[in-house]
């Protein structure tokens, strides 16, 4: 026996020890269940945006025809993008609108960090995702961008980032030296919806592409089933590369939010649950 034992010391501190180890095991029983960082159902999504060549061609190729449809576009007085378009427009400036979030800046790194950290989106994450105005420009966008406002068309964008994140919003865009002559020209979630901004914006302008990553990009109705969102990207077909360009985007989208009802409070699990619910074949 050591001579540093003392039984009388150690029997007197019986009562602390069973009574710290109660705490503890009430505080693990508190405690959130740690995040699986093994497994994440957007980990081939977001490797595949983040490193495939395949995709850098891709978002490359989608700013080509973009640039050159533009040209075209600004050759032909009837060519208008926006179904929102009323009216004899052929006096009116010109301009594009485009989405930001996956369209012209990159938040694949904030995915990663779904996928090792956080388990989920949220939108205090995000914010401190802005607020870092670390995203960089989708490859191709900065150069079509640039040319567009050489061509003096004016660009607008618009997103579904709320109204409070308009200041690292803003400062990201400028960072990165992309056109944007002035606040009026981003137009973030006051409660309007994008067909709303689209109409505005047509009421003023010509415009003649719009371009993003989201059926809602483009039309009304993307907030739907899966089948009815399909009917509404054929009913348009002709719009599709032409007036209409649109990225890849298998991170995240309504494409898959419509799986379980727009309803973001469900639980990850549940989301999930109703992913695989939606998947048809034979059994």
């Amino acid at each position: 026996m050591s001579k540093y034992f003392r039984p009388a010391t150690w029997l007197s501190c019986r009562p602390c020890i069973v009574a710290a180890s109660l705490s503890l095991g009430m505080l693990a029983g508190c405690a959130k269940p740690a995040i699986d960082t093994t497994s994440h159902e957007m980990l081939n999504a977001t490797l595949w945006q983040h490193t495939s060549a395949e995709y850098e061609s891709a978002v490359q190729q989608a700013y080509r025809l973009a640039t050159e449809n533009l040209d075209k576009a600004l050759l032909d007085a009837d060519w208008s993008a926006a179904l929102e378009q009323q009216g004899n427009d052929t006096g009116l400036p010109p301009a594009i609108l485009l989405d930001l979030d996956e369209t012209v800046l990159d938040n694949t790194l904030y995915e990663v960090r779904i996928i090792r950290e956080l388990g989920q989106y949220s939108p205090e994450s995000f914010a401190q995702w802005c607020e870092s105005t670390d995203a960089p420009a989708i490859s191709g966008a900065a150069e079509f961008l640039e040319y567009a406002a050489s061509r003096q068309v004016a660009v607008y964008y618009y997103s579904a980032r709320k109204e409070y994140l308009r200041g690292c919003t803003t400062r990201n865009l400028r960072a990165l030296g992309l056109p944007f002559a002035d606040d009026s020209r981003l137009l973030l979630d006051d409660g309007r919806s994008k067909s709303e901004y689209r109409a505005m914006i047509a009421s003023r302008y010509r415009l003649l592409l719009l371009v993003g990553d989201n059926l809602e990009d483009f039309v009304a109705g993307s907030k739907s089933h899966s089948g009815l969102r399909r009917e509404l990207a054929q009913r348009y077909s002709r719009r599709w590369g032409r007036e209409w360009i649109i990225l890849p985007n298998p991170m995240y989208g309504h494409w898959e939010s419509t799986t379980y009802d727009f309803d973001y409070r469900l639980p990850r699990d549940q989301q999930l649950q109703r992913k695989r619910d939606a998947l048809t074949g034979p059994d």
